[in-house]
């Protein structure tokens, strides 16, 4: 059973084509696996109740709320730039390229 959630992600958001999706399934996505050696944390899944639309985030998970979730969060400023900050130096450690920023996104129950 899953329920609507609202992701929280400091880091790389990436569109994932249908072709892509079996990787992800079986964690061999090179994406993926450069991320996990260096620390960082993946969520993917479907974001789209109209026709499906998969998106990987990689970075820092700030939250994720829901009613199978948290159902609210803080994070001070210090805490943030610091998480934004490591997050920074273990992208580039891992190779993935591209503007870090903090994504917020709904995803409804499919």
């Amino acid at each position: 059973m899953s329920a609507d959630a609202c992701i929280i992600y400091f880091g790389l958001r990436y569109e994932v084509a249908k072709h892509e999706i079996e990787a992800l399934e079986e964690r061999s996505d090179a994406r993926v696996r450069a991320a996990r050696n260096v620390g960082l944390k993946v969520y993917w899944g479907n974001f789209s109740d109209a026709e499906p639309r998969y998106v990987l985030f990689i970075g820092s998970e700030i939250a994720k709320l829901g009613p199978e979730n948290a159902f609210e969060t803080t994070c001070g400023r210090e805490d943030l730039a610091s998480i934004m900050d490591k997050t920074v130096a273990r992208l580039a450690e891992a190779g993935l390229e591209g503007e870090s920023k903090l994504y917020i996104q709904w995803q409804p129950d499919l």
